[in-house]
C-alpha cells in the first residue's frame, strides 16, 4: 500500500535517509548549543548550581517553542530529554540539586555540564567541561590535561573498522 509514511516506518529507516528526522535532531542540537552558551556564562564564581540548572532548563523549554512552530508542527512533542546537571570536582555526574541542597561554584572548580533537548522524540544531548575562572593548578590541571590528551589519542584511533579494545589500549 502506497501513501504517506507512518511513524513506525520512519523509525525503521536510518535518520539520514529521512530529512524530517534529521531536521529535528539538528534543531534540538542547535537549541542545546545555545543553552550551552547560557550555561557557561552562568557558571561563575559564587553562582548557585540549582539556579544555573533551572535557568538552562527554562531556556531550553523557551527555545524549543520557537522551532517547528508552524501550524502543522505545533502538535509535536518537545522538551528536555535530559535535565541540566552541573557536577563539580569529585562528583562524577548527574548532579542537579534542589534549591535547599544546592552549593555554590568557586574559582578553580572543575565543572561538568550536561543536558539534552528533544523534538518529537529525536534527542540531542550535550556535555562540556569547564574550569571556573579558566585556570587550574597542580593536580587538577594535570588531570584536566591528561583527560584532554586521552581524548585526542582516542579520536585518532576511532575510525571505521577499529575496536573498543584498540581505543582503550591507546588511552592507557
Amino acid at each position: 500500500m502506497e501513501g504517506p509514511e507512518t511513524g513506525e516506518d520512519l523509525y525503521d529507516q536510518s535518520f539520514i535517509d529521512v530529512p524530517a528526522i534529521l531536521d529535528k535532531h539538528k534543531a534540538a542540537a542547535e537549541v542545546c548549543q545555545a543553552a550551552l552558551t547560557q550555561a557557561i556564562e552562568k557558571c561563575v564564581d559564587g553562582a548557585d548550581i540549582s539556579e544555573v540548572c533551572g535557568h538552562v532548563d527554562s531556556f531550553i523549554d523557551a527555545e524549543l517553542l520557537k522551532v517547528f512552530s508552524n501550524k502543522k508542527s505545533k502538535k509535536l512533542e518537545r522538551g528536555i530529554s535530559f535535565p541540566c546537571c552541573i557536577s563539580v570536582n569529585e562528583i562524577c555526574g548527574h548532579y542537579s540539586p534542589c534549591k535547599d541542597e544546592s552549593t555554590k561554584l568557586a574559582n578553580e572548580d572543575l565543572v561538568k555540564i550536561e543536558f539534552g533537548a528533544h523534538i518529537d522524540g529525536y534527542a540531542a544531548n550535550l556535555a562540556h567541561t569547564i574550569i571556573i575562572g579558566g585556570k587550574a593548578k597542580d593536580k587538577k590541571a594535570a588531570v584536566v590535561l591528561a583527560a584532554y590528551d586521552a581524548f585526542i589519542a582516542a579520536t585518532r584511533v576511532i575510525k571505521t573498522g577499529s575496536t573498543n579494545q584498540e581505543v582503550t589500549k591507546t588511552i592507557a
